[in-house]
């Protein structure tokens, strides 16, 4: 790839992220609210769906998809719950979500503040629900810049099955895919489960 291509594809994701941010935080309280309960039944129907005891999520930020009546959920019905702690280095721990008060992380992502484990504690898990900016049909992952999850999947050497969670206007054709990505096998958005070829 030559600089003027990797120009072309970092200016791309750019304007990509641009307009998911635009659009996120176009939406009222409303229609987040029923966003929200919508994906809730989403995710449980796909736990329920895989028979996953154990999964990673994480606690959402204002203009993502809300995951946090699905965390409830999870504790409430005995589902294990991993949820991602950066660290330096851009680089991941996970912690096991017990329901106590989330803190501001680095970034000002709330985290737990309970036992670190290590990024390859994933491994042993049965389902991974992580945070993207949109994917694509092929199941191109494209996060927002700082390469944690990527980082993170790269390192398991047995990857459980991947499904970002995103709204359905994230879900998009076609995104500019590098080496390093890491494709999902999913998508949850308060639409639908989506699945991606292999």
């Amino acid at each position: 790839m030559g600089i003027g291509d990797a120009e072309g594809l970092a200016q791309h994701k750019w304007h990509v992220r641009e307009e998911v941010r635009r659009r996120r935080a176009s939406m009222g309280s409303d229609e987040r609210l029923r966003a929200r309960d919508a994906l809730t039944d989403r995710l449980i129907s796909l736990v329920r769906d895989r028979g996953a005891s154990s999964v990673s999520c994480y606690a959402s930020l204002p203009d993502e998809p809300d995951t946090s009546a699905f965390l409830e959920w999870a504790r409430d019905n005995g589902v294990a719950v991993l949820l991602p702690v950066s660290l330096p280095g851009t680089r991941l721990a996970w912690t096991r979500s017990d329901g106590s008060p989330l803190v501001p992380g680095r970034h000002g992502i709330l985290e737990p503040s309970g036992e670190q484990l290590p990024a390859s504690a994933a491994a042993a898990l049965d389902l991974m629900l992580i945070p993207a900016c949109a994917v694509d049909l092929r199941g191109t992952r494209l996060g927002w810049g700082l390469g944690y999850f990527d980082r993170c999947l790269s390192e398991l050497d047995r990857r459980p099955p991947l499904f970002a969670v995103v709204h359905e206007a994230d879900v998009l054709p076609a995104l500019p895919a590098e080496p390093h990505d890491i494709p999902v096998d999913g998508a949850v958005t308060p639409d639908a489960v989506r699945l991606f070829p292999r």
